[in-house]
């Protein structure tokens, strides 16, 4: 069995009808059958190369059984699913942009980015729109990620602390490589408190007074921030960090929103280095004037965003170069 990577638009746009259709698809702006086609040769005839092997490998090489990865640009997590139908060329299923189609049988849909060890997350990292993941061990591992947050008991594969080779010619996501980079950095880095003083730190960057909360006497809530000299402005924040890799769930967010209330605040900020469920974010979707999310990958945005004001201690435990870069030498 072999792991594909299969991308649902460069910008996201198909993965919503991927997940719903139980489906990954691909285009090229070929309108034909692919099975129309005897050989690569003859189908190369009609397309750059780069997109003929694309499509000859979508249609001949993927199987029934391999296990799929589908990198999420719009929320940020990933979806695992096994294939589980032959070629079908289907142009009103997906739309004329991927007419190339592949079922799939999702495992999962929500996965954080961080549940993936670094040198997977980098395998993924390529542009193309079907790719196969080189790191060691990449199905073994993946599978072993999807049953865990399906909550299955499995024995671990260690990951490879090292980035795999990459082909010179193949593109890379480097915004989201460098946001990956940082936030492997955050979670080894930045605990409990130490997380919650990050965001405190981020918030003062951002014209906010920013206060930690004494621990066991804070209700939920880890920090309070408000504009202005004394931090009696508005809009008045309550703030909750969850350092843990596990996503968070409604019964955390509801006590936000209760907090929210308590404290007298007009807004709540929620920061989480897992992730948050799918129930989260579509209640959030409700609460969008009232509550802010901030997973792993926005985080590491505002943290880029601030760098230059943050203190040298935060410096110290993430050092960039020219801002962008993190030193993986330090």
């Amino acid at each position: 069995m072999a792991v594909w990577v299969i991308r649902g638009g460069r910008g996201g746009e198909h993965e919503a009808a991927f997940i719903n259709g139980n489906v990954v698809a691909i285009g090229f702006g070929l309108a034909r059958n692919l099975e129309d086609f005897a050989s690569r040769a003859e189908l190369g005839a009609h397309l750059r190369p780069n997109a003929t092997g694309q499509l000859w490998r979508f249609c001949h090489e993927v199987e029934r059984g391999d296990m799929v990865v589908l990198p999420r640009k719009i929320t940020r997590e990933v979806a695992l699913g096994r294939i589980s139908g032959d070629y079908a060329f289907e142009p009103n299923r997906v739309g004329s942009a991927g007419p190339h189609t592949r079922a799939v049988k999702w495992l999962a849909t929500d996965i954080p980015r961080p549940d993936f060890d670094r040198d997977l997350l980098n395998s993924f990292g390529a542009l193309g729109t079907v790719s196969q993941p080189r790191a060691p061990l990449a199905e073994q591992r993946i599978e072993r990620i999807a049953m865990r947050y399906l909550g299955q008991p499995v024995d671990e594969i260690p990951g490879d602390e090292q980035a795999p080779e990459v082909d010179p010619n193949e593109e890379v996501d480097l915004d989201q490589e460098i946001k990956d980079r940082i936030v492997a950095r955050l979670r080894r880095k930045f605990a409990g408190e130490r997380l919650e003083h990050l965001v405190a730190c981020i918030l003062r960057a951002s014209d906010y007074i920013a206060l930690q909360t004494r621990r066991g006497r804070d209700g939920g809530v880890d920090i309070v921030a408000g504009r202005g000299d004394l931090g009696f402005g508005e809009p008045r924040l309550c703030v909750q960090v969850k350092a843990r890799s596990r996503p968070v769930e409604l019964p955390e967010y509801d006590r936000l929103i209760g907090n929210v209330r308590n404290f007298g605040a007009e807004h709540g900020l929620l920061v989480s280095l897992g992730g948050f469920t799918k129930a989260v974010r579509d209640r959030n979707a409700q609460s969008f004037f009232n509550v802010r999310l901030w997973g792993p990958d926005e985080l590491a945005e505002r943290l880029l965003d601030t760098y230059d004001s943050l203190p040298s201690d935060v410096h110290a435990d993430i050092p960039l170069r020219d801002r962008k870069v993190l030193d993986s030498a330090a």
